[in-house]
């Protein structure tokens, strides 16, 4: 009788939650960090007008852009990951001061 716990499809699964577990808590981070309300949803109608989405799921979203497999989160460091999201708002005319 197979292990469940040995399968490659179970491993496969696990690793992918934990990256799900670990994206998010890097999308909290930077929020938290650069002072962006959660439940707003300025920057999220700044740059995505037409989609209603808060700014979490607008942070999430770049954040899984930019740490896609278990690879890029392994190799991701937070002061990098946090400038380019600066540079990316800024790309969008949003001034640094405006994240709250």
């Amino acid at each position: 009788m197979i292990q469940v716990e040995q399968t490659p499809a179970f491993k496969q699964q696990v690793l992918q939650q934990r990256l799900h577990r670990q994206v998010q808590q890097l999308a909290g981070y930077l929020m938290t960090t650069l002072f962006i309300d959660p439940h707003g949803r300025q920057l999220a109608t700044v740059i995505t007008p037409l989609t209603k989405q808060d700014n979490t799921e607008l942070v999430l979203n770049w954040v899984r852009q930019q740490v896609c497999c278990v690879s890029c989160l392994q190799e991701v460091d937070f002061k990098q990951l946090q400038r380019d999201f600066v540079r990316w708002l800024l790309n969008h005319d949003i001034p640094a001061g405006e994240l709250q």
